[in-house]
């Protein structure tokens, strides 16, 4: 990878994943066909991958929580097999920090908020977990990586000692900085063809109007249509595609309760270079999730000390295995007769036949 490579990832970013060889061409004043050579050999070598697109369900009645487990000698052996049949859960790693054990992502209708904490208490009741945290995800967004900080060796090159000056500026106020996401995110109105287009995206992000046209059997003009409404309600939050290798790298969570306002501290990790996913459940609690290379590691520790007199409290968690657990989406428990979301209820007979059958 050069600068050019890195040029490109980051107009990517700027413009969105799903812009035109032609028009990042435009944009960083290259031919359009070096754009498109250079994009075909990136994704060969698995530094980008197609569209993908970010999705709000809550805006659409479906909540989300990550969820940390501290897992027994028992649920160390049977919780993967289990996870990974739960029909509501769609995302788990391996974990250490508090919770020794497993992470997952969780997804619910909103109409029906217990049926996390139901999942926990049996299979906390089966021996499988000792104890748990639940975080419900009411936002997010996906803070984009600096590429002036990434060297064409894959390596960041980040001073953490002007970062440590730069946060104690933050704690004093000086930051300008305000937080995007909503705390109450407010139900929008959707149908069939709405839900069917965004599955569509999560398979391709790279379809087109027409082909969205056609496979929801609709004029080009009414898909756009539907799309753009999608996108300016915030149901569609953007596209990414970049994937960024680092040597060394090292993931983790990062559970944080803030006192308010907690922009001043907020601010301060929007500054380092690393792309990482920001989740908030309240206006004063939120969680990171980061990665960067293990070299970075206790850079990122010194100014978490800094810090640490504004938190209220906090934890970390590592993610070591991340991995979808189903080959579907969320929102495949949409109903489209019924206009409802619809999850198998009976989450008990799952975990104890996967326990009989171990």
């Amino acid at each position: 990878m050069d600068s050019k490579d890195l040029a490109i990832m980051g107009a990517l970013d700027k413009v969105g994943a799903k812009a035109s060889a032609e028009h990042l061409g435009e944009v960083l004043g290259i031919p359009s066909r070096t754009v498109r050579y250079r994009l075909s050999r990136l994704r060969k070598k698995g530094f980008l991958y197609p569209p993908r697109v970010m999705t709000h369900e809550r805006k659409l009645g479906l909540g989300e929580s990550s969820i940390c487990m501290k897992a027994t000698r028992l649920g160390i052996t049977h919780l993967p097999s289990i996870l990974d049949a739960l029909p509501s859960v769609y995302w788990i790693t391996e974990s250490y920090g508090t919770y020794d054990g497993y992470m997952a992502h969780c997804v619910y209708p909103l109409e029906s908020p217990n049926n996390i904490p139901s999942l926990m208490t049996v299979l906390k009741k089966e021996g499988l977990i000792q104890d748990y945290h639940i975080f419900d995800v009411v936002d997010y967004e996906h803070k984009q990586p600096n590429y002036e900080h990434l060297t064409t060796d894959i390596c960041w090159e980040w001073d953490w000692s002007q970062w440590y000056k730069s946060v104690g500026r933050n704690l004093e106020r000086r930051s300008s900085f305000t937080l995007q996401m909503e705390e109450h995110p407010q139900l929008v109105e959707f149908d069939s063809k709405d839900i069917a287009l965004l599955r569509h995206l999560g398979e391709d992000g790279e379809s087109t109007q027409r082909h969205l046209a056609d496979t929801l059997s609709l004029s080009e003009k009414l898909a756009n249509k539907r799309l753009q409404r999608l996108e300016s309600t915030g149901i569609i939050k953007g596209y990414r595609s970049a994937c960024i290798p680092v040597n060394n790298y090292f993931s983790l969570s990062f559970f944080l309760e803030l006192e308010e306002p907690a922009e001043p501290v907020l601010a301060s990790f929007y500054e380092m270079p690393f792309p990482f996913y920001i989740m908030m459940e309240s206006r004063s609690r939120f969680c990171i999730q980061l990665g960067f290379s293990a070299l970075d590691y206790t850079g990122f520790l010194k100014g978490v000390d800094i810090l640490r007199p504004f938190m209220v409290s906090y934890f970390f968690q590592t993610m070591h295995n991340p991995r979808r657990t189903k080959s579907g989406h969320p929102l495949d428990f949409f109903n489209d007769e019924s206009g409802s979301w619809e999850f198998p209820k009976d989450s008990t007979s799952i975990i104890r036949a996967h326990l009989e059958s171990g």
